[in-house]
């Protein structure tokens, strides 16, 4: 537990940069959707979804669901983490693209269902969204992290102290990575037991 705490407090710089650009991307795209979803589509952020929500229609068994669920956000996770090295932008986008796709979502799910919002967010997206949301920012957090250390260890190298802070940076990433890894697969867990039995046993909106 101890590990698990100062791994998070460690890391509380970029998880808040992440929630940011998550939060304020999730407004942007709710704000923006009929502008946004064209350029979504266009550019195929959907096709992912529409594939999952085809593979448990055609398999509609909680098995099938959760294990479907589960793999794509850990891998979604695990690519935000892997690709982070390449100086943090992949998942820095990812928290981008994610933010506007739960906007736009909302948005016309609020429309289609004639409900509120609120209501939308609070029944369909907020029950497993809450233990989801964190480890996908958490995710992205720490592939941030890696990247600004991959820069600075470049730049390090103009001076001995800059290299003993580097080092010492890296220190601490090996150290806190089993924690949050376990952290995310956790969350992830969870949440894909909450969002299959939503898809298979709860009726939707409209």
């Amino acid at each position: 537990m101890r590990n698990w705490t100062r791994a998070l407090r460690e890391e509380s710089r970029y998880i808040g940069m992440s929630t940011v650009v998550f939060i304020v991307s999730a407004i942007m795209g709710y704000l923006n959707t009929n502008g946004l979803l064209r350029t979504l589509k266009a550019a195929g952020i959907f096709d992912q979804l529409e594939q999952i929500a085809k593979s448990i229609d055609h398999n509609p068994t909680f098995l099938h669901a959760f294990l479907t669920i589960f793999a794509n956000n850990l891998l979604a996770s695990v690519t935000m983490i892997g690709l982070g090295l390449l100086l943090g932008l992949v998942p820095f986008f990812s928290m981008l693209t994610n933010g506007l796709m739960l906007g736009v979502t909302l948005h016309l799910a609020a429309s289609e269902s004639h409900a509120s919002p609120l209501f939308v967010f609070l029944t369909t997206i907020l029950p497993h969204g809450i233990v989801e949301l964190p480890a996908a920012i958490l995710a992205a957090a720490f592939g941030i992290h890696l990247g600004m250390a991959v820069l600075r260890r470049f730049f390090s190298f103009v001076s001995p102290v800059l290299i003993e802070r580097s080092k010492e940076e890296w220190q601490g990433i090996r150290r806190r990575i089993i924690p949050i890894l376990l952290t995310i697969v956790s969350l992830l867990l969870i949440a894909a037991l909450i969002e299959a039995s939503l898809i298979l046993y709860v009726k939707p909106l409209g």
